[in-house]
């Protein structure tokens, strides 16, 4: 069955300029054209939706999430300690969420349980509504790290059995924590592997076909990880210029999180009563902003993820927008730019003949006013469209 939608502005994420009153053609789960309106046949039997007073974009991405946790909920390694049913059913709720807001992908960046593994199944199936998800499994965590909440892995032989055992079980990459992180009191500088271990998960991605994503905010953590061959470094909240022009030269992806340290719902509603907590985002909000406001100039390749802070993707694509970057540019490390992230920017993340049929509708024009991606009113994943009004 062919569906025409049109709307009053379409912003392909192709680097193509907005095109105004616009069609697209989907037939399954796939778009089969795009074009203006007075231009493209659409025939009389498909059926018509219109978002004539919308801009429509491709479905959003977020690079990089979790989605058992609730950042408002304080003690997120606690909330992966809990039994498997508790982080099951709060993960189904936040996978809606998600949707809601026109995420139709995510990346999910380690889960107990293989949580992910089974919720990514049930969504499939279409047993439960939400996106599309890219999956690590478990973390690879060192006993005394940052993340560590009930499997560790230590030593060249402990993070080869452990990335070998995620492999096995369905993970599309390998997800290391190579330095501390904002909601735990393991400072930002300290590094969590050695080269050695950091090697061997490198190693053994490779040998899967796949890559390495490190938590990382800098310092000699994300130094190591660079040179060692991981592929994307997430946060980078605290990268300076040199690891920035390392990060250029070896060619690898940078995945800003900004909501969990700025937005009140994040970390600062659920542990700011840990007065070293409170301290660290507070110092860390104002290099995160001083670092990313120079790291938009230097041509590095950047990203954005919400980092559990489920429904906030607008959030994040305004605040890197306040940090320096053009409003399209933001759109883009949402969209185009996070699906080169997660590796399937050949079926997602642009609205191109042949391309998954995700396509996110918001009111008003966000080249103009940021704001708009948070009013969604249509989401489309794979051709369906879905009710946003449903709980």
């Amino acid at each position: 069955m062919l569906t025409a939608i049109r709307a009053q502005r379409l912003i392909d994420c192709t680097g193509a300029a907005p095109l105004e009153d616009a069609v697209v053609l989907v037939e399954g789960d796939r778009i089969v054209a795009v074009g203006p309106a007075d231009r493209l046949e659409v025939p009389s039997d498909a059926t018509a939706i219109d978002l004539s007073n919308q801009t429509l974009l491709p479905g959003f991405v977020d690079a990089h999430t979790h989605v058992s946790l609730i950042p408002g909920n304080g003690n997120q390694s606690g909330q992966k300690r809990q039994p498997f049913p508790n982080q099951l059913f709060r993960s189904i709720g936040n996978v809606r969420k998600m949707l809601r807001s026109g995420v139709t992908t995510a990346r999910v960046m380690g889960e107990e349980f293989f949580l992910d593994l089974e919720l990514r199944r049930a969504i499939e199936a279409g047993e439960v509504p939400g996106p599309r998800l890219i999956i690590t499994t478990r973390s690879i965590t060192a006993t005394n790290s940052h993340g560590a909440a009930l499997t560790y892995s230590d030593g060249v032989e402990g993070v080869r059995k452990t990335a070998r055992e995620n492999l096995k079980a369905g993970a599309d990459f390998l997800k290391l924590f190579a330095t501390g992180g904002m909601s735990s009191r393991i400072g930002l500088d300290r590094v969590c592997y050695s080269d050695a271990e950091i090697a061997t998960i490198v190693e053994e991605a490779d040998r899967g076909g796949t890559y390495v994503a490190a938590h990382a905010h800098g310092g000699m953590g994300m130094r190591k990880c660079l040179e060692l061959g991981v592929r994307t470094i997430e946060h980078a909240g605290v990268a300076d210029p040199e690891l920035i022009e390392l990060a250029i030269k070896k060619d690898a992806w940078l995945v800003g999180t900004f909501s969990i340290a700025f937005h009140p719902e994040g970390i600062e509603k659920g542990d700011f009563h840990d007065p070293v907590i409170r301290e660290k985002v507070l110092q860390g909000r104002e290099v995160k902003r001083e670092r990313w406001g120079y790291l938009l100039r230097t041509g590095v390749k950047w990203a954005l993820g919400t980092d559990s802070m489920h429904g906030l993707i607008s959030f994040d694509a305004a605040k890197v927008v306040e940090f320096g970057a053009k409003p399209m540019d933001a759109l883009l490390g949402m969209t185009r730019r996070a699906a080169e992230v997660c590796r399937v920017a050949d079926s997602v993340g642009t609205i191109e003949e042949g391309k998954l049929a995700d396509l996110v509708a918001v009111q008003g024009n966000p080249l103009e006013e940021m704001g708009a991606l948070a009013r969604v009113g249509f989401v489309m994943k794979g051709g369906r469209r879905y009710d946003l009004s449903a709980e």
